[in-house]
């Protein structure tokens, strides 16, 4: 079974960290939205807070992963989410009625600059 990987921000094909996904990456990537919010917090990347009863979107890509490599595509994932140090966690979403792992920020929001998308308007 293909696994897949919902990415918002960076990881985002044509972004600077796209590179260490791609390696894993299975066929083609394909537009979608996921319900919830999308902030800058100013440091670089974006912070996603998913909420299936929100009404906006977050848009982002997902990414078919190679079943023999899922294990490691999410530990490398992992490890630049910073999900052992608490920065992200990683949840199972929904995403068009099939499961798909992303990264979601479980901290306060309140000081971050709500954004449309990655990279933000204006921000070339």
């Amino acid at each position: 079974m293909t696994a897949r990987v919902f990415v918002y921000g960076t990881l985002k094909p044509g972004q600077h960290r796209w590179p260490a996904l791609a390696r894993f990456a299975d066929g083609e990537q394909v537009d979608a939205r996921v319900p919830g919010l999308l902030f800058d917090p100013g440091w670089g990347w974006p912070a996603a807070v998913f909420d299936p009863d929100h009404p906006e979107d977050v848009p982002g890509v997902v990414v078919a992963i190679e079943p023999d490599s899922i294990r490691e595509a999410l530990a490398t994932l992992d490890d630049i989410e910073g999900v052992a140090a608490g920065l992200f966690e990683r949840v199972l979403l929904d995403v068009g009625g099939a499961p798909c792992w992303a990264y979601h920020w479980p901290g306060p929001t309140a000081q971050f600059r709500r954004i449309p998308c990655w990279p933000p308007p204006g921000t070339g």
